[in-house]
Formats: C-alpha cells, structure tokens, sequence
C-alpha cells in the first residue's frame, strides 16, 4: 500500500526563534517454531516448563465501524513537509526513512537525543536538536508552520533511567499542549500522535479495546491519556479535527536501543545470546505480550495521515499474546543457540496479558500486522549480528 505517493527528496535551513540556527543535515499470526520441550534448565526455583501453556490468539471483532472507511488502499497524497518529533528515535528513525523514500518532499526531525541518536538515520533529514521542554508556543507554531502532518512521537518514559515524574509530565503534558496549540493556531494538515497501552493501565487478560475507560497506573501512562485528549482541547479552542491518536503495543525491530534509552527483553535477551550467556526469563515466563514489528507500525501511522482517519484513536497491536517462554524459544532458534534460558525470581509482570484487540484499526484504516513474529525477530539478530550498524 502507498497512501500518499511518491515525490522528490529536497532539505532545507531555517531559523527558529531564540534558538540555535537549525541547519539541513545528511545522512549518509506468528508461525510456530515447535512445542517447548523439557530441558536441563539454571533456575531461581521450580522448573516453570512443568507447566507451560501456549498463549492464544485474542483477536476480538467487538466493534467494527464504519465498513466503508476500511480499505486496502488510502488515497494517494503528495506531502510537502513533514514535521516529526523524536526523530532520532527507533519509531522515529523508521518513520522518516519511509517518509523521505516514499512520501514526502522535505522531513523536518526534532529530537534532543537523551534517548536517541541521530545516527540511526540513513536519509537526508533536516535536524532540530532542541529539548521539547524548552520550546515555546511560538517556536512550535514556526517549526509547524506549512506542514502537511505532525507525527508528534517523542515523550519521556519513566522506565528510563534518566528520567523522572517531573520531567515525564513537562514533556508528555505541558510541551505536548505547547506543540498541539501551535499546530492548530497554524493549520497544519494532521496531527498523528502516538500514544500507549500504558493510557489503559491494564494487565489483561482480556484484551484492550479502545472502547474500554482508560485508568492508567502510571504516570507515563497518564501523561498519555492527558496527550489524547489535549487534540480534543485543540479542536475545542481552534475547531482543529484533522487529528488521530495510535495507541502502540510492544513495538519491537532493528535499531531499538540507543544509550539512555530503554532496553526491551528482545534486545537484552539477543545480547546475551551474542555473547553465549542464557537468556534470562522472570517468574515463569507465561507473562504475554503484543508484539507489532516496526515496518507494520510506521505503515499504520503513514495510513492515519489520511483524512478519513480523523478524530480517530486505535490500537496498534496485532491482537496475538506471545508468552516469553514462547519469545524466549523462537529467539534461541533464530540465533541457533543451544542454550537454556535462565529462570529468576517474578518481577511485577507475573501473570500479565497485554494484548490490543486490533478490529478497529482495520476497519477504520485498513491495516493489520503482517510481519511473522520469527521473521521480525530474524531482522533483528542479523541486525545485531552485523555490528548495529
């Protein structure tokens, strides 16, 4: 699918209020793998393959809306410019590498690499390296001004180690009300944000539906649900509707970890096997997850530029709950290990399920996850494998 076309590559300088001159910079269903077997394994206590279960498909068709909008093909849209937060970022970096190839004619990243690094980036992209904190109204209204979407990814997580409420509610709440203010004072086309499982606050096991009342337990997860309905303040104070919100599940690929920046079970698991240590596995390792591969992510978030996705908040989630004994193994043979996996004391995860129930992203945007789980993470390991480069 190609929603938007394909036009010319062009970058830019311009200057941003106070700021520092901002200056153009180029730059160079899962399949099974088999059923768990008995294994000689190092634990923290009982062996917890004595009672394995396999998690399920939780697909759920609970709400199907508006049939018509669903297609497998959204209208083709030359985009001029395109402004993207967190753009030295894993989604980030993703993101405008599929912009700049296909989509958009000049691509404009803002990002402070606290947990990024600009050199995930492979294409031509104009850089602002500027904290959102910082920003005012006004410099968000400039950097926006002419833009034909927003993809407004970056935010603080408190998961990482340099982080703290404080400085998770200046960027996720405050500069986030900044950045949509501007946006709409400015008439940009769309505002496409990305928000989180987090927003709901729940550990399963049925899965999250967007019609489900978010009660967050976090203040990530607030400061999400605070973001989302900070577009609905806009489209209050400015009439601004071209909006949409991506609530994301566990995004996994290529180029997920910069220094700083939170290091997912995939990564930490693939490093260990890198250098022929166990992979570790807490409590009994039948905690569930919803796995979306990177490339099935940005292709959502491309779809939802379209205007037939405004005012419009989905799950990003392929609705299938992958148990980390069931992850463990498909990466001990994705990098054909004979190693077993380490069991360790639960940690909070114990007993979770956290899986979006995906039925209205296809409907509303005719999208769904196609990326095979064993595939996905083959991409990583041969990513790893060739020096993260």
């Amino acid at each position: 699918m190609n929603p938007l076309g394909s036009v010319s590559r062009t970058v830019f300088t311009v200057r941003h209020g106070s700021g520092p001159p901002l200056s153009a910079v180029g730059f160079s269903a899962p399949d099974a793998i088999g059923p768990v077997t008995e294994a000689t394994v190092p634990r923290c206590g009982p062996n917890p393959f004595d009672n394995v279960s396999k998690a399920a498909s939780v697909v759920s068709a609970r709400e199907r809306i508006s049939p018509n909008m669903a297609s497998d093909s959204m209208p083709k849209r030359q985009l001029r410019r395109v402004v993207v937060t967190g753009a030295a970022g894993f989604i980030g970096c993703h993101l405008i590498e599929r912009l700049v190839r296909d989509h958009a004619s000049v691509v404009v990243g803002l990002d402070n690499e606290r947990s990024g690094s600009w050199a995930r980036l492979g294409v031509p992209c104009e850089r602002i390296e500027r904290d959102l904190a910082e920003l005012s109204s006004d410099e968000f209204a400039d950097i926006c001004q002419g833009a034909d979407a927003v993809f407004h990814l970056a935010a603080e997580k408190y998961n990482s180690s340099r982080s703290t409420p404080a400085k998770v509610i200046d960027v996720n709440i405050d500069a986030t009300q900044r950045l949509f203010d501007a946006a709409a004072r400015v008439d940009v086309g769309k505002v496409v944000f990305t928000s989180s499982l987090y927003a709901y606050g729940g550990l399963g096991p049925e899965p999250m539906s967007e019609r489900d009342v978010p009660t967050p337990t976090t203040v990530y997860g607030m400061s999400k649900i605070a973001g989302e309905q900070l577009l609905r303040v806009a489209q209050r104070d400015h009439g601004f509707r071209r909006w949409s919100v991506a609530r994301l599940f566990f995004v996994y690929g290529p180029r997920q970890y910069a220094e700083g920046g939170y290091k997912s079970v995939i990564v930490s698991n693939f490093e260990r096997l890198a250098r022929g240590e166990a992979p570790t596995v807490y409590g009994d390792g039948n905690q569930a997850l919803d796995y979306v591969y990177i490339d099935d992510v940005v292709d959502a978030l491309i779809r939802m530029v379209d205007e037939r996705a405004d005012g419009v908040t989905v799950n990003v989630s392929t609705g299938r709950a992958l148990s980390i004994n069931d992850l463990t193994q498909r990466m001990l043979a994705v990098s054909s290990s004979p190693l077993a996996p380490i069991f360790c004391p639960p940690d909070w995860t114990a007993g979770t399920v956290r899986v979006g129930d995906p039925a209205l992203a296809e409907a509303q945007l005719g999208w769904r996850a196609a990326t095979p789980m064993d595939d996905g993470l083959s991409h990583i390991w041969t990513w790893m494998q060739q020096g993260e480069a």
